[in-house]
């Protein structure tokens, strides 16, 4: 009887053995002995965790299992495949905690899972370039799933039918899967300030429109559209990505924008007032490959009191016939576009006109290099500061007459860099009013500096040069690329923080100082100029 018991705690002992997670035990597709440790870590943002993973050799895929409850396993857990680390999951709602386990797959099977993380998503310290009713919670949450067993199409269709129920007050969480469009849709929804209605894409939730013929989506084309916020969802295919028309306090936020036939966000129809444009990822656009085509020709149309900012657009030159970055056109006033990634443009990476004579526009703290045309082009009216600018076939600053004539521009504490091209060029300057410009790196390996046409009335001071300048120009000669940390006239390298030794340290002009620099850094003096204070 003993020798019995003793056989079958063998026996038991085996099946268990045989029994734990197929890829956790034995000899792996990778051709090790044992199992591979799954490693997860768990980073909390604003309604999102980000986890990180290491990946395994011989797996195939990687799966998430997450819950509000500890003690979460594959069994308790809701599944989500990880396609790469780090991966975000997103929709959360803030202030409750999730926790999560993760497994992968090989060609033995799910491996055990790895230990519980947990993380806490949170609403962010209220952001300078977010709506004020920002932080207003939904009053009701609706739950749009995927059918597997429909059509992208029939999705699509059953989507579009979700959105336009949407009263004030409503978040819908739309879940992953591809949602399919064949023709126009037009959403015309009116949130208020106390009650905004939510448009929220899950990680994976993708509106594809598949006719050239329409946009993706139009917003406000037959009645205003207002207190609106659509975030998380990634759009795709048609001709304009996301047109608005009669639209104010509507904010897109951390959506994700790519091959359109046209560009890729557009103002241009019916003037629009208290946008707020953050945090997008926008390229590939095709058409005249705009990343974003703001108000329209000649002041027809004006976007005013707007925000764009925190954007990342690029690959605007794939064969477009113009393919500006951000352009912000004439008679659009007091909109301030404000830490923006912008590169690999056609034409400009930013364009600005001017306002005729309304509120200054702000362009600030953006990063822009690559352009087949001029980097950054201001017309007037403008305050540009705490700018990098890097690589245009033309100058990596210009500023010229277009559709309207510079004036009241002040150009201060920018970095300007050029290899073949000039690093400012200023047409048109010459007796106009109130032209600043002071404190700028103004630095050519091959051509001008400073090329200005004439310098009657205009204020320079600060500057720190290297390369050719207008007679007439004080400034203070530079060393060449030597001066920053890290730049290259390519755009490869952008580290333009003033090096030690550097003619760029405490060479600024102290009343034309702003306060702070590209990285919101508070100057002291004595200032550096251009765009980092040391």
């Amino acid at each position: 009887m003993r020798n019995l018991a003793a056989l079958s705690m063998i026996v038991l002992t085996l099946v268990a053995c045989a029994c734990a997670g197929g890829g956790g035990g034995g000899v792996g597709a990778n051709g090790t002995v044992g199992p591979a440790t799954m490693t997860l870590n768990a980073t909390a943002g604003d309604a999102q965790i980000s986890f990180a993973f290491n990946t395994v050799a011989g797996a195939s895929n990687y799966t998430l299992y997450y819950d509000t409850t500890p003690g979460v396993t594959p069994l308790t857990g809701t599944p989500v495949p990880m396609p790469a680390t780090p991966f975000t999951l997103t929709a959360l709602s803030n202030g409750t905690t999730y926790y999560a386990v993760a497994t992968y797959t090989d060609a033995s099977g799910e491996s055990a899972p790895s230990a519980q993380v947990s993380a806490t998503p949170q609403q962010p310290a209220t952001s300078p370039y977010d709506p004020s009713w920002s932080t207003i919670a939904p009053t009701s949450t609706i739950n749009h799933a995927y059918n597997s067993g429909q059509t992208a199409l029939q999705n699509g269709t059953a989507l579009r039918t979700a959105l336009n129920a949407l009263t004030p007050g409503d978040e819908i969480i739309i879940a992953p899967g591809t949602y399919e469009f064949s023709s126009n849709f037009s959403l015309n929804l009116q949130g208020t300030a106390a009650a905004p209605i939510w448009i929220t894409g899950q990680t994976g939730a993708i509106i594809y429109m598949n006719t050239t013929g329409q946009n993706i989506l139009n917003i406000g084309s037959s009645s205003q559209t207002r207190y609106l916020c659509i975030r998380g969802l990634e759009f795709t295919g048609g001709s304009h990505g996301l047109r608005f028309y009669d639209c104010t306090q509507v904010w897109l936020n951390q959506c994700h924008i790519h091959g359109t036939g046209d560009a890729g966000i557009s103002t241009n129809t019916v003037d629009t007032s208290y946008m707020f444009i953050t945090r997008n990822e926008i390229h590939d656009t095709g058409g005249t490959g705009e990343g974003m085509y703001l108000g329209a020709n000649s002041g027809a149309v004006i976007m005013s009191n707007s925000i764009i900012a925190l954007n990342h657009v690029y690959d605007t030159d794939n064969g477009t016939s113009q393919g500006d970055g951000i352009e912000l056109k004439q008679g659009s006033w007091g909109n301030l576009i404000a830490e923006n990634l912008v590169h690999d443009c056609n034409y400009p990476c930013i364009l600005v006109y001017g306002t005729a004579g309304q509120p200054q526009n702000i362009v600030e703290r953006n990063i822009c290099y690559n352009s087949n045309d001029n980097t950054m082009q201001i017309q007037g009216e403008c305050i540009v500061r705490n700018n990098l600018c890097i690589n245009g076939a033309g100058s990596a600053f210009a500023s010229q007459v277009h559709q309207g004539n510079p004036t009241n521009l002040q150009v201060v504490h920018n970095t300007f860099v050029n290899g073949a091209g000039r690093a400012a060029k200023l047409s048109s300057w010459s007796g106009a009013a109130n032209m600043v410009f002071a404190n700028n790196a103004c630095y050519s390996t091959g051509n001008w500096a400073i090329d200005c046409n004439g310098i009657s009335g205009v204020t320079f001071a600060g500057n720190v040069c290297f390369g050719s300048v207008t007679s007439g120009i004080s400034f203070t000669a530079g060393n060449g690329l030597s001066d920053f940390v890290n730049v290259t006239t390519n755009g490869a390298n952008r580290d333009a923080h003033p090096a030690g030794g550097s003619a760029l340290l405490g060479a600024a002009n102290a009343t034309q100082a702003t306060p702070k620099d590209l990285e919101g850094t508070s100057r002291t003096a004595p200032h550096d100029a251009g765009c980092y204070d040391g």
